[in-house]
């Protein structure tokens, strides 16, 4: 046992001192003679710990048994080795990948247009239904399961949009979020080199998914009664659109809600010419004036239904739905497979649980009156900013923003409120061929009172700050 200590003795000292540069490459090591004399123990002893070092690449044994630091220790090899690669390697990005590469700006108050705010979201009540979810998790679940997503889960959103929404008899497939749910669907059903018809003002990172799928992506005109069906009825006839992608009930960022001759026109394009219509209803439940209409999905089977959960929940849940007729699902679960196969199990199981004990509304239901307040300070906010200013909005009748016309570049007012600490939204950004326009969209869901008060008086002086320096420059 002594032996044994001693030897690793031996073996840690000279294993330190290399490392530590202490003894250094080709330098000679004391004879095993006087390392035996030194260390109090038998010269087998010696040997043995040093003919260890020797496997390992720290020593090499060269003539009449005499030990030296090897010129090639697992050190140099991986500080060579850390040379090659200390290099930033130069990679040629995709064109969506170069525009994506950009870091955002921070901001002391950022006026998001569809953020939710997550000090409502009543964690300790969210936590306790995920500690007692994952006591009941059989090991079974922790295994590969359903790509369509958790049995009793996909179960209490059905009844849910059924109760919400009106959505009967359709087939539920749980996604990654509501972006990996375009994705699948676009990806089933079309091919590289199709159209797709879209809102000219909208959101951005989808239109980077359809053209990362080689679609040939077609703008369609939004206006006060949404996207504007006459236009893509040309643009079918024209183009041969194979898919229309439209969010009806709070258009982004424009806020409108389709009307009723448009969503009978547009759903009457899609029967006429076996259209898919992809509905993203990313914000459902945030509509204040009246009840919201009824998806489009309500009335046709060529209207694919998306939805999302991050407004609701908050933005990390990722958790989406796809609503869909029965004979898509299993193309849709092949597509999930080969993505990203299943969403996370716990997740589901836990949410599954909140809405079955009615937490998950009630959660709703406080979220919305909350937003809903917000929504009328917002807009009394914006009447005394009018007072002063040639401002008007669109008045919606929910959706977690306003769409507000300053008549001026809308991107040099968000550069000037960005400088000091406010984030806003301008139009350039959700505009489809990057022109710059006159309306900022401002989110009142995601900040508070106070928040709105400071943000709007600061827009305010910007505004009169604009106003001041054109007069003085004519």
């Amino acid at each position: 046992m002594a032996s044994a200590t001693k030897y690793q003795r031996i073996y840690d000292r000279f294993l330190n001192e290399i490392k530590e540069g202490v003894l250094k490459s080709g330098e000679r090591i004391p004879s095993t003679r006087d390392l035996a004399k030194t260390h109090r123990c038998h010269r087998l002893t010696v040997m043995n710990a040093l003919q260890s070092l020797v496997a390992e690449g720290w020593l090499e044994a060269r003539e009449k048994s005499h030990y030296f630091v090897s010129e090639k220790t697992p050190i140099t090899n991986s500080l060579k080795q850390a040379k090659l690669t200390a290099k930033v390697p130069k990679f040629r990005l995709s064109k969506p990948g170069f525009s994506l590469r950009e870091e955002k700006a921070k901001h002391r108050i950022e006026f998001w247009g569809g953020q939710p705010d997550l000090r409502l979201f009543p964690m300790n009540e969210f936590r306790l239904i995920c500690a007692d979810s994952l006591k009941r998790v059989k090991p079974e679940l922790l295994n590969y399961g359903s790509f369509e997503g958790l049995e009793v889960f996909r179960a209490q959103v059905a009844d849910y949009f059924r109760r919400s929404r009106s959505l009967t008899d359709k087939s539920y497939l749980i996604t990654n979020g509501s972006q990996e749910g375009i994705y699948l669907i676009a990806q089933a059903l079309l091919n590289p080199g199709d159209a797709i018809a879209v809102e000219a003002k909208g959101y951005a990172p989808v239109w980077g998914l359809f053209e990362n799928l080689g679609l040939q992506i077609v703008p369609i005109s939004v206006d006060e009664e949404g996207l504007n069906t006459e236009e893509l009825e040309k643009a079918i006839s024209a183009k041969k659109i194979k898919m229309v992608y439209v969010t009806p009930l709070h258009q982004y960022p424009t806020t409108v809600t389709l009307s009723p001759r448009r969503r009978q026109h547009l759903l009457q394009l899609a029967e006429k010419h076996q259209m898919p219509i992809l509905e993203d209803d990313y914000d459902h439940e945030c509509h204040y004036l009246s009840p919201p209409p009824a998806p489009l999905a309500t009335q046709s089977s060529y209207a694919i239904y998306i939805a999302s959960f991050s407004k609701i929940l908050f933005p990390g849940s990722r958790l989406g739905v796809i609503a869909c007729h029965e004979s898509l699902l299993k193309p849709l679960a092949e597509q999930k497979y080969l993505v990203s196969r299943q969403t996370d199990a716990i997740a589901q199981l836990a949410l599954a649980a909140w809405m079955k004990e009615g937490g998950f509304e009630k959660h709703v239901r406080r979220m919305t009156r909350a937003y809903e307040k917000r929504f009328f300070l917002m807009q009394e906010h914006l009447k005394q900013i009018k007072a002063e200013h040639d401002i008007s909005w669109y008045q919606p009748n929910g959706g977690l923003c306003y769409w507000v016309n300053l008549h001026t570049n809308s991107r040099l007012v968000a550069e000037d409120a960005s400088q000091k600490g406010y984030f806003f939204q301008n139009e350039k950004s959700s505009d489809f061929n990057k022109k710059d326009g006159t309306h900022l969209r401002i989110g009142f869901a995601c900040v508070n009172d106070d928040e709105i008060a400071e943000g709007m008086q600061a827009l305010g002086q910007i505004l009169k700050k604009r106003k001041t320096k054109t007069s003085n420059l004519k």
